[in-house]
């Protein structure tokens, strides 16, 4: 059954017209077409009423539960190759709530206008609400504006941990910073861009007083760590059901 995000008024979904390009064009709905739609956390069945305007009627509500219960906002470094992307589709499949791009010393990706970053900031949106669907999330993960290094090191939040490959008596194992996490907490995860942190950037993270871990006994391509991070998150919530 598909899933939809769109605003609930009364028993009426009301979605955009790129929904509805979605729905009739692609999927081809027909009039009794059955639809899981989610209103910001709220999960309803409804059902194709109209096709010529296209309505959406809501059937009931259902319960169900498919969300975190501690709250990870992963901040990865701008990638080539469309990678980035790839970070955000499988973030949001792996329960990821938040996402922060952003660019430091060695990030390839240069983008030279706010033109540009908005352009990239629309596509990262709508590629997380189609992962949020196709995943079938009740909520679709904020993806903030592209910062820079020293905008990601002001972040706030409980729980700030530095993916490090390098040699530091002050790595610390990942599975047990997050085992540290209580329900409802927010935790950032920052993930470096191909080529590592500078040394600098190393620094100022330590007196940034994040907490450094590793990621394991290999060094993984960037998108890979993005993608092993979330995963050992959601395992370890999992854990403490």
């Amino acid at each position: 059954m598909e899933r939809l995000f769109a605003r609930v008024s009364g028993k009426d979904v009301l979605f955009s017209s790129l929904d509805e390009h979605h729905l009739v064009d692609v999927l081809r709905v027909k009039i009794g077409t059955t639809l899981e739609v989610s209103d910001e956390g709220n999960l309803y069945l409804a059902q194709v009423s109209s096709l010529k305007p296209l309505k959406i009627e809501i059937q009931k509500e259902i319960k169900r539960d498919s969300e975190l219960k501690a709250h990870l906002c992963l901040a990865f470094a701008l990638l080539k190759g469309g990678h980035d992307e790839l970070v955000l589709q499988k973030g949001t499949e792996l329960g990821v709530a938040e996402f922060y791009p952003f660019i430091s010393e060695r990030t390839i990706v240069r983008l030279p206008s706010k033109k540009e970053q908005d352009k990239r900031n629309e596509r990262f949106n709508l590629i997380v609400k189609g992962a949020a669907e196709q995943s079938k999330r009740l909520s679709i993960p904020e993806v903030h504006p592209i910062l820079s290094f020293k905008e990601l090191l002001l972040l706030k939040a409980p729980h700030r941990l530095f993916a490090y490959e390098g040699n530091s008596d002050e790595t610390s194992s990942l599975p047990y910073e997050l085992s540290q996490v209580k329900e409802g907490e927010r935790v950032i995860g920052v993930i470096g861009p191909e080529g590592g942190f500078s040394p600098l950037e190393v620094k100022l993270a330590k007196e940034s007083n994040y907490t450094f871990v590793g990621l394991g006994k290999r060094i993984l391509r960037a998108e890979t760590a993005s993608i092993y991070l979330a995963s050992i998150f959601g395992y370890v919530e999992e854990m403490k059901r």
